[in-house]
């Protein structure tokens, strides 16, 4: 009786806890997130855990604007790289199975790739094996859909990037590897061995979209539209083409669920938790997963059991989105620059004088600022969307949340996150 005592008090602390820890409302969220929603940016489900328990959650915007269904918590998106987090629990299970190892050599389940003897289930996981990102390949076209066969037949005609664990780069090309290896370790289809092992145990909204079967409560992808407001259907994104690094879905819930219980040790013996969900020194961890039509982010700060899951099926990307959330949950500020757009159209001089080819110092892309009417076009390959002046004689751009601003004579202009302490500028020089 006093160890329940005890326990029930504890319980309840931990509860007291919860609640002193969390603001008195949560309408300062549900109006940052509305405001995202209304600028075309943001579509999704917000989901905010103490420990296992779900103290807010809530839907934004519609899963398809066609038929005006409504968005609800329940609906499915997908969480592209987050994907990663899945495959990765997979190769887990394998290795409780006794399957495999994380030691295990590429060559034991692929013999005729190169340099298979030479790159270990480690390496793929951790980016170290020095395979091609599937993103920078050209015969990789993600409007034409690839079997994983055919991708893992690419990539064996490609150059390591650097020999297997002396660097390490990002690479989907080696989470395509990953899923050929549970196929061959589990004698199943990579979609098959993730509905048996996490859907049926657990989570049943996640699923493997390239599995090709159709999804049902599955959110309709946009992205922010040329005209400021207003949205468009998403670029083309074939999934089948991400398989093991970006071709899954799931539920806000199930998501939250499957990342708290893969690092709390729920989901894998202990020392493959370990191995593979090695919590971060500082205490929290944040994961963002992103392509066409989908956001995907979580928060997770393990000593204060706070989770903060984001999922948006709009190809908008404000910067700190997450990180307001939870600055908003803790009772600080976002503290972002207000958006209040120009009235009066703009001349035709201004709109020629703006307008041009500009080159993205940082990152390289190539982006056009175009005419359109009175207003002005960002385009980015084959992107469209608002460059809206405001009334500080700055420009939007609501697909990243960017403030810009142009030099004299307009012959670059400098972005920036809309958070005022951002000190990151990003340099578009006129070609």
């Amino acid at each position: 009786d006093n160890d329940h005592a005890q326990k029930s008090l504890a319980a309840l602390l931990l509860c007291l806890a919860s609640f002193a820890a969390r603001p008195d409302n949560f309408s300062d969220i549900d109006a940052y997130v509305s405001g995202y929603q209304r600028m075309a940016v943001f579509d999704g489900v917000v989901l905010i855990a103490k420990g296992d328990d779900i103290i807010w959650q809530n839907a934004f915007g519609s899963a398809d604007y066609s038929s005006s269904l409504p968005m609800t918590v329940n609906t499915r998106f997908r969480i592209a790289s987050l994907s990663k987090q899945v495959t990765q629990a997979a190769i887990g299970k394998l290795a409780d199975e006794e399957k495999l190892t994380l030691r295990s050599l590429l060559s034991d389940f692929l013999p005729e790739f190169p340099n298979a003897r030479r790159i270990t289930i480690r390496n793929l996981l951790d980016h170290t094996a020095g395979i091609a990102h599937t993103n920078r390949l050209d015969w990789l076209d993600m409007s034409v859909p690839m079997s994983l066969d055919d991708i893992v037949a690419g990539l064996a005609n490609e150059k390591l990037s650097f020999q297997p664990g002396t660097d390490s780069q990002y690479s989907n090309g080696g989470y395509a590897l990953l899923a050929k290896v549970i196929e061959v370790a589990s004698n199943r289809r990579y979609s098959q061995y993730i509905k048996d092992s996490f859907a049926v145990e657990g989570y049943p909204s996640i699923g493997d979209e390239s599995a090709g079967e159709t999804v049902v409560n599955m959110a309709k992808r946009y992205a922010p539209g040329p005209i400021y407001g207003e949205r468009v259907p998403a670029d083309a994104y074939v999934t089948a083409n991400r398989v093991g690094g970006g071709s899954l879905y799931g539920n806000a819930e199930d998501i939250f669920r499957f990342f708290r219980d893969s690092f709390s040790g729920k989901l894998l013996n202990n020392a493959t938790t370990e191995a593979i969900f090695e919590k971060p020194d500082d205490g929290d961890i944040q994961i963002t997963g992103r392509a066409p039509g989908a956001l995907a982010q979580i928060y997770m700060d393990f000593d204060d059991e706070l989770t903060v899951v984001t999922l948006s099926s709009n190809s908008g990307w404000p910067g700190s989105f997450n990180s307001d959330i939870v600055s908003l949950y803790r009772g600080e500020n976002a503290d972002l620059t207000p958006v209040t757009l120009a009235d009066a159209d703009m001349s035709h001089e201004d709109i020629e004088s703006f307008s041009g080819e500009f080159r993205m110092q940082q990152f390289g892309w190539n982006v056009t600022i175009e005419p359109s009417g009175s207003s002005l076009v960002f385009i980015q390959s084959s992107t469209r969307t608002a460059f809206a002046r405001t009334t500080d004689n700055q420009f939007h751009l609501p697909l990243y949340d960017w403030l810009c601003r142009y030099s004299a004579y307009n012959t670059e202009f400098v972005c920036r996150q809309r958070d005022p302490d951002a000190d990151i500028r990003f340099l578009f020089e006129r070609i």
